[in-house]
Formats: structure tokens, C-alpha cells, sequence
């Protein structure tokens, strides 16, 4: 499973990310708390995994998400 895929294709349903890059703030993107609540959810049921809320609260950029999943994974 491509991960970065699987994450990116959830946010395209939210904001462009036609020229997303990894350190792209998702606020600055349009992307409100609730908007990212959402994300981070469907996210969780896609992958199979479980964020805690101070998992929601360290994710600003898809940089953010990828290692926080990459840690959830190992």
C-alpha cells in the first residue's frame, strides 16, 4: 500500500494538492481543524490505525502526518 498516496488522495477531496509539498502548512492550504479532524479520521480508517488528540494536535503537514504514521505502523 502507498501511504503517501493514500493520504494524498484523502486531502485532494479537501484542498489542491496539485502542488502540495511535504512542508506545506495545511492551515496556509485552506484546511481548518475540523477539516483536518476529518482527514485525520479517515485516514485512521483507511490505514487501520488509531490516532490519540495529541496526535491531532502535532499534524500541520503532510510531512507531519507521514512520520506520525510511520510511527503508528512500527
Amino acid at each position: 500500500m502507498d501511504i503517501k498516496k493514500t493520504v494524498s488522495d484523502i486531502l485532494a477531496k479537501r484542498i489542491d494538492i496539485s502542488n502540495l509539498k511535504e512542508d506545506d502548512d495545511f492551515a496556509s492550504l485552506g484546511l481548518d481543524s475540523l477539516d483536518l479532524a476529518e482527514v485525520m479520521i479517515e485516514i485512521e480508517e483507511a490505514l487501520g490505525i488509531e490516532f490519540s488528540a495529541e496526535d491531532f494536535q502535532e499534524v500541520s503537514t503532510l510531512k507531519s502526518v507521514l512520520d506520525l504514521i510511520e510511527k503508528k505502523i512500527k
